[in-house]
């Protein structure tokens, strides 16, 4: 939208002076030219509301512009904000797996320094038996 404005800015401007500087003679009614090309007759009344709708069209270009700009400013503080969660996230992150890993290196110091009682070795669960239906005739 920025650039939109701003486009739609630069061609209200270059016609206004086109227009300006290839129409400086003046009467009643004359011919608008514009870059060598006769374009229509206007008398003093249209020539008055076609600079009134040069205007709006300049100053929606302005708005445009000006709209484009606070959107594009938005969205980099939210950006920066995003950014600035995440780096805080990534330190947050970091530091309690430093501290896993302090706590997990003192664990197992401790338990080199005072070896337990060993357990016995681990016997995998049996599976529970499925109990079927009795069968038709018998077992």
């Amino acid at each position: 939208m920025l650039f939109l404005g701003l486009v739609l800015l630069a061609a209200t401007g270059t016609l206004t002076g086109l227009l300006i500087a290839g129409n400086l003679g003046g009467g009643p009614d004359y011919t608008v030219a514009l870059l060598g090309h006769d374009l229509i007759t206007m008398n003093s009344l249209s020539i008055f509301c076609a600079g009134l709708a040069l205007a709006l069209v300049g100053c929606l270009s302005l708005l445009m512009a000006g709209e484009g700009a606070a959107l594009r400013r938005r969205k980099a503080v939210r950006l920066r904000e995003a950014r600035n969660e995440a780096d805080a996230a990534v330190a947050e992150r970091d530091a309690l797996a430093a501290r896993v890993e302090r706590q997990q290196v003192e664990r197992q110091r401790t338990e080199d320094d005072h070896p337990t009682r060993t357990s016995a070795p681990e016997v995998p669960l049996q599976q529970p038996r499925k109990h079927r239906a009795p069968h038709a005739f018998g077992s």
